[in-house]
């Protein structure tokens, strides 16, 4: 499949909102809550779309000092596990990088076996815990891990 990647449409909040309530129909991200969060200093971000324009995945991350922390990252259930996420994770590495970002940092909920995984295999590890992070309607909190990987010079992407 060919995939294009281009900056997240700001302008398309509405869009932007249903496109993350494909990927995270159990917590979805409004236009408001995507206004504030694409609002905060040195945020940023990609969207992901097949060549007919679809919407496949976007990531949103924020540069803070030496680090880029992935807010969001999602693919919409029909096009996973065909390298979305890899390419959406490749290009943060690349753009933190030369935006002078040491590491990339994130939180992802222990129950997510299938992000955990995609994380680790891209060079994430393990750094920390943070209990009862996410909350979920109708269920118990869950914790989140959180995670971090280098960007120095000797890393492929």
């Amino acid at each position: 499949m060919t995939m294009l990647l281009r900056p997240l449409p700001r302008g398309d909040l509405a869009a932007l909102a249903a496109l993350h309530a494909a990927c995270f129909p159990e917590d979805p991200w409004d236009g408001a809550a995507l206004a504030t969060v694409l609002g905060m200093p040195g945020a940023g971000g990609r969207l992901a779309t097949a060549e007919s324009g679809a919407a496949l995945g976007l990531i949103i991350d924020q540069r803070v000092g030496e680090d880029a922390e992935i807010l969001t990252l999602g693919v919409v259930p029909a096009s996973r596990r065909q390298g979305i996420a890899r390419t959406l994770l490749s290009d943060l590495f690349r753009r933190a990088r030369d935006g002078g970002a040491l590491r990339v940092v994130l939180e992802v909920a222990a129950d997510n076996e299938a992000a955990r995984a995609l994380y680790l295999s891209m060079g994430f590890a393990r750094d920390g815990l943070r209990r009862a992070y996410y909350r979920r309607a109708g269920g118990p909190s869950i914790d989140a891990w959180r995670l971090s990987r280098s960007l120095a010079a000797s890393k492929s992407f």
